[in-house]
C-alpha cells in the first residue's frame, strides 16, 4: 500500500495509478462519484476498454460514496477495512455496492 501524506496526494496520484491499472480495471466499468464530508466531489468513470476519465461523468454514476477525506484516506492506507467502516457508518455508499467492492479488490 502506498502512503500518502494526504487525501488530495491520493486525488493527484489516481491518473497514474489508473494507467498502471489499466488492464485489471476492465473487469470492472462504470461511473463512480465521491463526495466528502469537507465539500470535495471527485468523478471517475472507467471505461470499458480500461481506460479511466477524471472529473465529469457522462451519465449517472453506478456509485455514490460519502465520506471523510481523513476515513477515505485510512481505507486506501489499508489502515481501515472498507467493510467495518460501512458498518462504523464511517462512510456511506449509494447505488451498486458491487460495482465499489469490485473496484476495491482490482486495486488491491
Amino acid at each position: 500500500m502506498q502512503n500518502y501524506e494526504s487525501f488530495q496526494a491520493f486525488v493527484e496520484a489516481l491518473p497514474s495509478l489508473a494507467a498502471e491499472a489499466r488492464d485489471r480495471l476492465k473487469a470492472c466499468p462504470g461511473a463512480f462519484r465521491l463526495e466528502t464530508l469537507e465539500g470535495n466531489v471527485y468523478e471517475i468513470e472507467i471505461l470499458p476498454d480500461g481506460q479511466t476519465v477524471l472529473g465529469c461523468l457522462t451519465r449517472k454514476p453506478d456509485c455514490t460514496v460519502t465520506a471523510s477525506e481523513r476515513d477515505l484516506l485510512s481505507i486506501i492506507q489499508g489502515k481501515l477495512n472498507p467493510a467495518k467502516a460501512l458498518l462504523l457508518r464511517k462512510i456511506r455508499v449509494r447505488g451498486q455496492i458491487t460495482r465499489l467492492t469490485a473496484l476495491i479488490a482490482l486495486l488491491n
